[in-house]
């Protein structure tokens, strides 16, 4: 089952349905074809932890030791 984004193609404008086959999840154009893969949930999760850690200026990293 695919579900569609009317007129977000980045290249031309077109509709985008989403959609996945065994491997993953992805996002293609149905006018000029551009696809692109979708970000797995963890991932996106991962990056936006690291987004707000590097803003709250707090190291990624606590120190080992002390």
């Amino acid at each position: 089952m695919a579900k569609w984004d009317l007129k977000k193609c980045p290249r031309c404008g077109g509709n985008m349905f989403i959609d996945r086959d065994i491997y993953e999840w992805y996002e293609k154009c149905l006018q000029c074809g551009y696809c692109c893969e979708l970000r797995s949930l963890d991932e996106i999760q991962q990056n936006s932890v690291r987004k707000d850690q590097r803003l709250a200026g707090t190291p990624e990293h606590e120190p080992r030791g002390r």
